[in-house]
């Protein structure tokens, strides 16, 4: 299957990020209580499981998470390859999302308060069955839309959407959809390959761009012009993932020793997350809210420190991993194991006993 194979692609990123970080979430808890699909863990709840769809769908995974707590990612079948279906949960109610028409795969990245879903799924051109592409979907009102591709590219993915319906994704260069236009935004000087990871409402987009000495750099585009943010001092690489409506952006950077860290970049200036207090093992950060919570490989960074997304408690009975999203009510997007579900887990009710 032909697919896209970049260095900062999200889903690379995330099978990095289970080996980063398993994190604890819950033991010794009262028994669960169910309603439809979504089991809750501890008094007062810490984390749901949002469940699957079996018989077909055992696991599911969880993207993104909008401000009202709609949920998008993938439903999984163990042991069958493209055969993953895009849902949206709303309400506590896990929809499949299904395929494109001639597909048999699809994974959900961004979702919206307007229900609107954005990810990738399979194209295989008709009539000719080998001749199989991941292109960006824009999925609203129960159809599934296939956004294309730019120019001559053969993939597409789509990983953000805002609340306007603007669209931003990479094919082979980082692209805005919008009003049914797919519009190339380029690289940054002497680069050949870009992608944009976020958007928020004021239409600024973030990502990453190689240059041309073979480095990539976080960027932020806005007014039509892509900025080039650096890196931290003594880096060469960097890759923007997550901006806010205040415009506060977040992502990870290389220092001199080569090593990545997580990044706050607001003001003109990019801080090195790891220098605050908590922070040593802060390497990435993946996602950031209006209130300038972030999250990143096991850690929640919020009021000027640092801080493990790890109850101090014995007996683990779950574990909350891949924490990919916060939104603005500190709900964390992530997968709950063993069961491998897609989860939301509650920083609020984090207490300084859990941390």
């Amino acid at each position: 299957m032909h697919s896209l194979h970049t260095p900062f692609s999200k889903p690379d990123t995330l099978r990095l990020a289970l080996r980063l970080f398993l994190i604890c979430v819950a033991s010794g808890l009262p028994a669960a209580a169910q309603s439809d699909n979504v089991v809750r863990y501890g008094e007062p709840p810490i984390v749901k499981d949002l469940g699957a769809l079996p018989p077909i769908f055992d696991r599911s995974q969880a993207f993104a998470i909008s401000t009202r707590g709609l949920v998008t990612g993938s439903l999984i079948q163990t042991g069958h390859e493209e055969s993953n279906h895009a849902f949206l949960d709303r309400d506590n109610r896990m929809i499949d999302l299904g395929t494109l028409p001639t597909g048999t795969f699809s994974d959900a990245y961004g979702v919206n308060d307007r229900a609107q879903v954005v990810g990738r799924a399979l194209y295989v051109t008709p009539g000719l069955p080998l001749d199989r592409f991941f292109h960006a979907f824009l999925w609203e009102k129960g159809v599934m839309h296939d956004l294309g591709t730019l120019g001559q590219a053969s993939s597409s993915i789509a990983y953000g959407i805002n609340i306007r319906g603007q669209v931003v994704g990479q094919s082979t260069h980082a692209f805005l959809y919008e009003d049914g236009v797919m519009k190339d935004l380029g690289t940054l000087p002497g680069g050949d390959t870009s992608i944009a990871y976020a958007i928020n409402d004021a239409g600024e987009i973030v990502g990453g761009s190689t240059l041309s000495d073979g480095s990539t750099h976080a960027f932020l585009y806005r007014h039509g012009v892509m900025q080039d943010l650096g890196a931290l001092a003594g880096g060469r690489n960097s890759i923007a993932r997550s901006i806010n409506n205040s415009g506060q952006i977040v992502g990870s950077s290389t220092v001199a020793d080569g090593t990545w860290h997580a990044f706050l970049y607001e003001d003109g200036h990019m801080v090195d997350l790891t220098t605050f207090p908590g922070g040593a093992g802060f390497s990435d950060a993946t996602s950031i809210n209006d209130r300038g919570q972030i999250v990143g490989p096991g850690l929640l960074f919020d009021d000027g420190k640092v801080v493990p997304i790890n109850p101090s408690t014995s007996n683990s009975q779950v574990t909350f991993a891949f924490a990919a999203a916060i939104n603005n009510s500190g709900e964390i997007a992530g997968v709950l194991l063993p069961a491998f579900h897609a989860a939301i887990l509650d920083s609020n009710e984090l207490t300084d006993d859990t941390h």
